[in-house]
């Protein structure tokens, strides 16, 4: 060998290993070896013996029953969505048999103005054919009231603007314009559309009274401010002649405009209060029925029946708190 022939080997009997292990030693050659076909890796042993599994611990469960109970889950919720459906139709029927008996009681939704509907409003359904043009008109009357009144405003501000020197109170009339939108707007549509609207509806001699009376202040109105009085918010013929004589350009344009269109207003509405009160006389509606029509909505009213209940309570015949 290589080893004993080294000239610094020692001999092989002399080497003493100390990590040496005599039982080790004796059993290395004794060590089992494995073997697939043995009886312990064999179907006989228990633990590797055929239709026997581990042993899975309870929580977890089988693929089986996991999709039973997701089934089961699925199952419930379109049983709760069955209900809900059920339940939106025959709410949605109910609404249904609701709008149903209200317009068979003679009552309309509201759908003016659209961005807020306040009453209904539908001129060829509500209104006989032989008023509508008339009601047709008096609305585009007061349509261009409302915008009038806009322009009104803007040549009030072209007054405030440019600040002529022969006008001290132009911030009065800007002010008082802007109030004039909402509040003359509001009131034109309730005093005297609206009666106008239902005297031609429900053929009521008290409404067409209404809107005679209140038109009527609508004529003066618009005349008051074709004039043009400074301070008082109306961009009309004085205040014209004050921006023009001033050299104030576009405020005189916007006065001009404010002015004619005022004239023009005032017109027309005399014109239709002229339309309105030749159908009133032709349906034969006098002050008189009117009166009568006026006493009747007021005992329906709850003052009125208040007021007839304290009247029969009192011992004297006259009314008793």
């Amino acid at each position: 060998m290589a080893f004993q022939n080294s000239p610094f080997g020692l001999p092989e009997e002399d080497i003493d290993n100390p990590f040496a292990d005599s039982s080790t030693a004796a059993n290395a050659g004794t060590a089992p070896s494995f073997n697939a076909y043995s009886s312990a890796y064999s179907s006989e042993n228990p633990v590797f013996a055929q239709g026997s599994a581990p042993n899975v611990p309870s929580s977890f469960s089988s693929p089986q029953s996991g999709s039973a109970q997701a089934n089961a889950s699925l199952s419930a919720r379109e049983e709760e969505l069955r209900k809900r459906e059920a339940d939106l139709n025959a709410r949605e029927a109910a609404l249904r048999q609701e709008r149903e008996a209200l317009r068979a009681a003679g009552f309309k939704p509201p759908n003016f103005p659209k961005f807020y509907p306040l009453f209904h409003h539908d001129i060829p359904a509500d209104i006989p054919a032989s008023g509508q043009k008339t009601v047709t008109n008096v609305f585009r009357l007061w349509l261009a009231t409302v915008a009038l009144l806009i322009w009104n405003m803007v040549a009030c501000l072209t007054l405030l603007v440019s600040h002529p020197s022969n006008l001290p109170n132009v911030a009065s009339d800007f002010g008082v314009s802007l109030i004039y939108i909402f509040f003359i707007g509001s009131a034109s549509l309730y005093l005297w559309y609206r009666p106008v609207y239902i005297a031609f509806q429900s053929n009521a001699a008290l409404y067409f009274y209404l809107f005679l009376l209140f038109n009527g202040m609508h004529i003066a109105f618009c005349f008051y401010m074709a004039v043009g009085i400074p301070g008082s918010g109306g961009a009309g013929f004085i205040n014209l002649l004050a921006v023009l004589s001033d050299g104030k350009i576009v405020a005189t344009v916007f006065c001009i405009g404010a002015t004619a269109g005022w004239i023009f207003s005032g017109i027309y509405s005399l014109w239709q209060w002229k339309e309105v009160h030749a159908h009133k006389s032709a349906g034969g509606h006098t002050l008189q029925s009117a009166r009568n029509e006026a006493a009747t909505k007021g005992v329906q009213s709850g003052v009125g029946q208040a007021a007839a209940s304290a009247y029969i309570r009192s011992e004297t015949g006259t009314f008793a708190a």
